[in-house]
């Protein structure tokens, strides 16, 4: 009888502590509002359309508030949402952005990072952010998003297949192919310099 109360006890203490540790939706707010309006932003391309996403993302979360105790990694989890949230505002407005467009909104995502380097280190940093972004967006779809997962969103390849519902041996071959192909572009973007 005894063991049965210290292991009732246990249990309880665990149950408890455990609840306790459970994310609330202020938490994941807090924490991770960045990433989830970038994975929109990736999706999206366009600063409004990801806001509201992000918006919607955080209300689908507090929806499922009563069943945060569940979930064993709330950065994945958070981040899945998101991602479906922005795939299914692009599916009910799809519209196409230009470079420039692409460009502008990819300035914003940069003047929320936390450090303030000089203006000029700024500037050159901005101008190959935008290349990159230019390249980036000139992928196919699968890949692009993918490699912004990987880099911007700093999700490693579990937690990138976790997201987009693919085997992780696929997210590996996608970052493979991406970075083939960017490396592929910069080098006739640097050849044309030469010559040019």
């Amino acid at each position: 009888m005894a063991g049965q109360a210290i292991l009732g006890d246990t249990v309880l203490k665990s149950a408890i502590a455990m609840e306790a540790a459970a994310p609330t939706v202020e938490t994941l707010v807090a924490d991770h509002a960045r990433m989830v309006f970038r994975i929109a932003y990736s999706i999206l391309r366009n600063h409004h359309d990801a806001e509201d996403a992000a918006q919607e993302c955080f209300l689908r979360v507090w929806k499922q508030k009563d069943r945060l105790h569940e979930v064993s990694n709330p950065k994945t989890w958070l981040a899945r949402i998101a991602w479906t949230t922005a795939l299914d505002k692009r599916r009910a407005n799809p519209k196409t952005l230009s470079l420039d467009e692409a460009g502008a909104g990819w300035e914003l995502m940069e003047s929320l990072s936390d450090g303030a380097p000089a203006a000029d280190e700024q500037l050159a940093e901005r101008q190959k952010q935008q290349l990159l972004q230019r390249l980036i967006a000139g992928l196919p779809d699968d890949l692009g998003q993918t490699l912004e997962l990987s880099t911007v969103q700093e999700l490693n390849s579990a937690e990138i297949a976790e997201v987009m519902k693919i085997p992780e041996g696929s997210v590996r071959t996608r970052l493979f192919r991406a970075r083939k192909q960017l490396k592929e572009k910069l080098a006739v973007l640097l050849e044309g310099k030469r010559h040019g």
